[in-house]
């Protein structure tokens, strides 16, 4: 059997390169989540803002509908018809909050669990005969244990260990052969917070996630020049690390305030590689870059019942000219979202949405200046086009 290693890029997020959401309660607030966290998602995005929870559980679910558009830039200046999907992927999520007690204290050891798809995505493009990975499937699933240490009033720690499962298929024209493939696999990272409360109304948070790396392992097809042949693939899934600075302000007992820097290492993505018995390594260059989000985020509590938030963001691009492809949809991108919380009793549903913003990007047709150098040319100039949005949807029991 052949055997074909890829390391490829992923369909992050509907194609965003950034995380996934996850949470209704952050994502209302604009992703400003690391300060104030406070459902199960502190696992991921804060595992010391445990501390500060009340135990509870939490099953919910996320929606992406992404339509875009890619309008392919010929060598000689003309363009193509356009080439159009819409992503519809929901997405399941659940989570745990719990700490022992004794003699009725609550002991300063809170613990937290879940499973979330925090990474990835999946898309599809009409087939057009051309050169492309008409579809994509490249997306992690974690799940993950935690504890947060109360070390005093003012400061908490936590961490937790994250078992990723990776999922991954392809379906390419002339990439460099026809093929479809498909594998998965596991592996293991591990996340670090901390929570520091100043004053009474300020919280500083910080959060370190490390890099995930899978080996995925499948099998599939691939179509070479002398016939249709079975493989055995290997697919390396390369999940960035990222760390978090949050601060929050609890301007009043009814309104939160907070703002959030966040930094994504997409430039460890680096190249992608495929080796095939009988063929010689094909070796290509991605260079990814590191992203940086600015986050705003308000939430007010209207009645002793109900909940509003809302929030913003500025997300940098990750994909370069040279390396985008219309799987993507990335450029410099302006998000808004909101949400609100209904609680009744022990239970609460939270729901939010949010709506990404991305302009136009425009990758021009380098052929001409790079002919001495092929290696820097942009593979797929064009047009890209597009929006996406997230619906979130989560009901918890808090014990």
């Amino acid at each position: 059997a052949l055997l074909l290693l890829v390391a490829a890029t992923p369909a992050a997020a509907g194609g965003l390169g950034r995380p996934n959401g996850i949470s209704a309660r952050g994502v209302g607030m604009g992703g400003a989540w690391t300060a104030w966290v406070d459902d199960p998602t502190a696992v991921v995005f804060n595992p010391a803002a445990l501390s500060e929870i009340e135990t509870q559980a939490s099953v919910g679910a996320e929606l992406v509908i992404g339509p875009r558009s890619y309008v392919p830039l010929a060598d000689d200046g003309t363009r193509g018809p356009a080439q159009e999907t819409t992503i519809v992927a929901p997405v399941p999520s659940l989570g745990v909050v719990g700490r022992f007690a004794s003699e009725d204290q609550p002991s300063r050891v809170t613990f937290g669990a879940g499973a979330w798809n925090t990474f990835g995505g999946k898309v599809r493009f009409p087939k057009t005969g051309a050169s492309a990975l008409d579809a994509t499937e490249d997306l992690v699933i974690e799940t993950s244990v935690a504890a947060a240490l109360r070390v005093s009033d003012r400061l908490s720690v936590g961490g937790a260990v994250r078992l990723g499962i990776g999922l991954f298929s392809i379906e390419a024209t002339e990439k460099p052969f026809d093929a479809t493939l498909s594998a998965s696999g596991v592996g293991v990272a591990v996340a670090l917070g901390v929570l520091f409360r100043p004053t009474e109304t300020v919280r500083v948070a910080m959060a370190w996630r490390s890099p995930l790396r899978i080996t995925t392992s499948g099998a599939g097809t691939i179509e070479l020049p002398g016939g249709s042949a079975q493989s055995s693939v290997e697919h390396l899934q390369t999940w960035p690390q990222q760390a978090s600075l949050g601060v929050g302000l609890l301007a009043n007992p009814r309104l939160k305030l907070a703002g959030q820097l966040d930094w994504t290492a997409w430039s460890e993505l680096r190249e992608l590689v495929v080796a095939a018995t009988g063929t010689p390594t094909q070796t290509y260059r991605e260079d990814w870059q590191d992203t940086w989000t600015a986050r705003l985020g308000v939430a007010y509590t209207a009645t002793p019942t109900v909940t509003l938030r809302g929030g913003t963001y500025v997300d940098s691009n990750a994909v370069p000219d040279r390396t985008i492809e219309r799987q993507y949809l990335d450029s410099t991108k302006v998000g808004v979202s909101m949400g609100a919380s209904v609680t009744r009793g022990a239970w609460r549903v939270d729901a939010a949405v949010d709506v990404v913003l991305a302009p136009t990007r425009e990758v021009p047709n380098n052929s001409a200046e790079t002919v001495d150098f092929p290696a820097d040319r942009n593979i797929a100039p064009g047009s890209y086009a597009g929006t996406l949005l997230t619906f979130e949807l989560a009901i918890a029991y808090r014990f």
